[in-house]
C-alpha cells in the first residue's frame, strides 16, 4: 500500500511559522539541530503504522521492506504537488559514495504501491544493503547508517519533519540473518537521533509488550533522563482482550510513570493492507467507544487524534523554546568559520597573487620600519604582540654584548684590573635596566633550546653549547714573562713586534664564540620577528653573510698584526705607566708629605732587570691595546654585523620581502610563493559556502 491522506490535519502538529522556519533550515543544510519528531521502537511494534497516522502517508508492507535505514518523511507547502525521494549520505561514507548516493534522485506522482516499493529496493541496492532474501549477496550489510528522505511537497501540506529509525533487535543467529554488528549500526543510530535535544522522541511498544525489559525505553531514559521530550505511544491496542491488560493500561497511563505520558493507538490489522487511512482511523475510534477503553478515553489518552493534539503543543512549545538557541549556535559557528577572513582573497591567477603580495609586502615593510625605528605607537599590532619591539630587544642584546666583553672577554685578569664601578665611568656606560653579563651569558648557554623552536636554522646557529668562563686569577705577568722568555730575539731593552700579536690573540682567544653566539642571538631575535610577521621562512642567506662578516671581523682582530691609529691608546698606556710608576715611587716616600729623594727614583728605575722591565712594557701595552681593540670589535660586530647584515642594509632580511621585489616576480614566482593548491581552495570553497548558508540560516531565524 503506498498512498496519501488528507493532510488539513497535519497543520495541527505545531504553529506554522515555527515549524516553516525549522523546515527552512533543513532545506538550507546547516549543521544546526532542528526540531523534529523521530518514531524509535522494536522490530514489528507498529513503527511505521504510527508514523502513517500522524503523516498520512503510507509505507509499503511486506516480507524484506521493514525500515533497515533511517527515513525522513519531510512534508512542505507549496504551490505545487511534488514528491520526491533521494538519499542522503552518511558522513562517514567516502567521497566516491557520497556522490553516488547524491546522485540518487527520484520523483513520483502518486506513491502507488508497486511504484514505492520498487523505488525503495533501488534505494537499497544503490546504499548496497540486502533485502534478507536467501539470494542476495551476504557479503551486504543487512542496515545501513544512509539516509531515505521522502520529501512531499503541495499546498494543502504543513512544514513538518518525522524521522523512522530501524527498529531494535535481537540477533537470532539463523544463517543469512542479522549480526552483532547490524545490531551494534541500529543500535548507534536510534541513540544518536534520540540523544538530539531538539527532537520529540515518540517510543513506540506494543500493549502486550513487557515495558520494563525493552531496550528501547532504556535508551529513552538515557538519551532524555528527565523525560522532557519522550512520548510513550502503546500500540496493537486492538489485540488487548484480556481486563487485566486493560486495568494495567489505564493505570500506566494515567499514572503518569512517563512525565510525558502514554498514548494508546490502533494499528492496521494483517489484512488490512488495502484498506484506506479514513477507514482505519473510523475502526480506531469505533475500538475505543467500547467500554473496556472508556477510563483512558477520558483521559484523552486514546487514538492518533488525541496523539497528534499533544505533539501540536509539544513541537510548538519546543520550537519557540529552541529558537534563540539555535540564533546562538548560527551566530557562534559564523564567528568560527569568519576564518576564511584570514585567507584572505582568493588568489587563482598571477594578477591576484601579485597584488595579495604587494599588499603583504607593503604590511610587513611599515611595521618593519616601525619596529627598526622604536615607533610602537602607530600600530596596535605592538600592543598585541610586545615581542614585535624589535630594536627595543636588539639595543638591549648588544648592551649585554658589550658588557659580557667588558667583564669577561678576557683570559686572563689584567695586573691591579679596577672593580666594574670603578672603570665603568671610564669605559662602557651601561644602561641601568640592560641586560647584565650574567644573565647574557645564561641566555647565550640556553641559544640551542630556543633554536629548537626554528628547525631551519640547524644549519646556521652552532650546533654546539657555549658558556663564557670568567678570566683567570692566575698571574698575567707570570704568562707575559714565559712567552717573552719563550720568543725573545737579538732586541735590546725592548720586544719584537710578534710579541704583542701573540699575547693579544691569546687575551681575545674567547671573542670568536661570544661574537658568534651574540650574532646568533640576534639572528634568532630576528627571525622569531619575521616569522611573528609574515609567516614565510626564506631567509637564510641573509643569516649566512651575517655570520661570514662576523668571521671576517674576528680574522682582522686576532690574524693581523695589531695597530691602531686611536689616540686613545696611547692615552691608555701613558696612564698605565704612569700609574705604575706612581705606584712604585710611593714605595720609596721618606716623608709624610709624599715627597721622593732623586737618587731615591733614580735607583726605581735603574734597579729593574731587563726582563722585569720588558715583561711590564708589554703588560701596559697589552693592556693599552686590548682596550681599544675590544671596543672597536664590539662596535664593528654591532654596526656591521647586527645593524647592517641584519637589520638596516639593503640586503637585511627585515627587508627581504618588498613590494618592489613582489613586482619583479615572475608568474611561476607567484605562483609558487602566493599560490593555493587544491586542499586550500576546497577548504575555501567549503568555508564560503558554509557561510553564506549560516547567513541565510540567520535570516531565517531573525525573520
Amino acid at each position: 500500500m503506498g498512498s496519501i491522506g488528507k493532510a488539513g490535519s497535519l497543520d495541527d502538529l505545531g504553529n506554522h511559522v515555527y515549524l516553516e522556519k525549522q523546515d527552512k533550515l533543513r532545506d538550507i543544510g546547516v549543521d544546526i539541530p532542528t526540531s523534529q519528531i523521530v518514531v524509535v521502537g522494536g522490530q514489528s511494534s507498529g513503527k511505521s503504522s504510527c508514523l502513517e497516522g500522524l503523516t498520512g502517508f503510507s509505507f509499503p508492507r511486506g516480507q524484506g521492506l521493514c525500515t533497515r535505514y533511517a527515513t525522513q518523511i519531510t512534508l512542505r507547502r507549496s504551490d505545487f504537488e511534488n514528491n520526491v525521494i533521494s538519499i542522503t549520505p552518511s558522513s562517514n561514507a567516502s567521497p566516491d559514495t557520497k556522490q553516488k548516493l547524491r546522485e540518487f534522485h527520484r520523483e513520483l506522482k502518486d506513491f502507488e504501491p508497486k511504484s514505492l516499493a520498487n523505488v525503495i529496493e533501488e534505494a537499497n541496492t544503490a546504499m548496497k544493503i540486502r533485502s534478507g532474501d536467501s539470494k542476495d549477496d551476504m557479503s551486504s550489510p543487512m542496515f545501513s547508517d544512509h539516509i531515505l528522505k521522502v520529501e512531499i511537497s503541495g499546498p494543502d501540506k504543513p512544514h513538518l519533519t518525522v524521522i523512522d529509525v530501524a527498529g531494535l533487535f535481537h540477533v537470532t543467529g539463523e544463517e543469512g540473518s542479522t549480526t552483532e554488528s547490524d545490531k551494534l549500526l541500529v543500535d548507534n543510530m536510534v541513540q544518536e537521533y534520540m540523544k538530539n535535544e531538539r527532537t520529540i522522541v515518540l517510543v513506540v511498544m506494543s500493549c502486550l509488550a513487557d515495558r520494563a525489559t525493552e531496550r528501547i525505553m532504556q535508551f529513552a531514559r538515557d538519551a532524555d533522563p528527565k523525560g522532557e521530550r519522550t512520548v510513550g505511544v502503546l500500540t496493537k491496542a486492538d489485540l488487548v482482550t484480556e481486563k487485566a491488560v486493560h486495568k494495567n493500561l489505564l493505570d500506566l497511563v494515567a499514572g503518569k510513570t512517563l512525565k510525558l505520558g502514554y498514548f494508546v493507538v490502533r494499528n492496521r490489522g494483517a489484512d488490512e493492507d488495502d484498506m484506506d487511512l479514513s477507514e482505519c482511523k473510523r475502526k480506531g475510534d469505533g475500538l475505543f467507544r467500547q467500554p473496556d477503553w472508556a477510563g483512558i478515553k477520558k483521559l484523552d489518552r486514546c487514538g492518533v487524534e488525541a496523539l497528534k493534539m499533544e505533539l501540536q503543543v509539544l513541537l510548538t512549545d519546543l520550537a519557540k523554546r529552541e529558537l534563540p538557541k539555535q540564533r546562538a549556535e548560527v551566530t557562534n559557528k559564523l564567528v568560527e568559520v569568519r576564518k576564511l577572513d584570514v585567507m584572505g582573497a582568493a588568489r587563482p591567477d598571477a594578477a591576484s597573487q601579485r597584488e595579495v603580495l604587494i599588499k603583504l609586502a607593503s604590511k610587513f615593510e611599515r611595521i618593519a620600519h616601525d619596529a627598526l625605528e622604536g615607533r610602537y605607537d602607530g600600530d596596535a599590532i605592538f600592543t598585541e604582540k610586545p615581542d614585535l619591539k624589535l630594536v627595543t630587544k636588539i639595543v638591549g642584546f648588544n648592551e649585554g654584548f658589550s658588557d659580557l666583553m667588558w667583564k669577561t672577554g678576557h683570559t686572563r685578569k689584567f695586573v691591579d684590573e679596577p672593580a666594574v664601578n670603578k672603570e665603568k665611568s671610564d669605559d662602557v656606560k651601561l644602561q641601568e635596566n640592560g641586560p647584565k653579563h650574567q644573565y647574557y651569558a645564561e641566555i647565550m648557554g640556553k641559544i640551542q633550546v630556543v633554536v629548537s623552536m626554528f628547525p631551519e636554522l640547524d644549519q646556521i646557529v652552532p650546533a654546539d653549547k657555549y658558556t663564557c668562563a670568567e678570566p683567570e686569577g692566575t698571574s698575567i705577568m707570570k704568562y707575559i714573562e714565559e712567552c717573552y722568555r719563550d720568543s725573545r730575539g737579538p732586541e735590546l731593552g725592548t720586544f719584537g713586534g710578534s710579541m704583542l700579536a701573540m699575547t693579544f690573540r691569546d687575551q681575545a682567544a674567547k671573542w670568536h664564540d661570544i661574537a658568534r653566539y651574540h650574532v646568533c642571538i640576534i639572528i634568532v631575535v630576528v627571525h622569531h620577528f619575521i616569522k611573528k610577521l609574515l609567516n614565510v621562512v626564506f631567509l637564510q642567506d641573509a643569516y649566512k653573510r651575517a655570520l661570514d662578516v662576523n668571521k671576517h671581523l674576528i680574522n682582522i682582530e686576532l690574524n693581523v698584526r695589531p695597530s691602531t691609529t686611536n689616540h686613545y691608546f696611547s692615552d691608555n698606556l701613558s696612564k698605565a705607566r704612569l700609574e705604575r710608576f706612581t705606584k712604585d715611587a710611593k714605595k720609596h716616600m721618606t716623608s709624610l708629605d709624599g715627597t721622593v729623594k732623586l737618587s731615591q727614583l733614580t735607583r726605581l728605575v735603574n734597579d729593574k732587570g731587563n726582563v722585569e722591565q720588558t715583561k711590564e712594557d708589554i703588560h701596559d701595552i697589552l693592556k693599552s691595546y686590548y682596550k681599544v681593540a675590544r671596543k672597536r670589535f664590539v662596535d664593528n660586530i654591532n654596526r656591521q654585523v647586527v645593524e647592517y647584515e641584519l637589520l638596516e642594509g639593503p640586503n637585511s632580511p627585515v627587508k627581504a620581502l618588498s613590494s618592489e621585489l613582489v613586482a619583479k616576480m615572475t608568474d611561476s614566482q607567484l605562483d609558487r610563493i602566493a599560490g593555493e593548491d587544491a586542499s586550500t581552495q576546497r577548504e575555501r570553497a567549503r568555508l564560503k559556502a558554509e557561510i553564506e548558508g549560516l547567513e541565510e540560516a540567520m535570516e531565517v531565524l531573525r525573520s
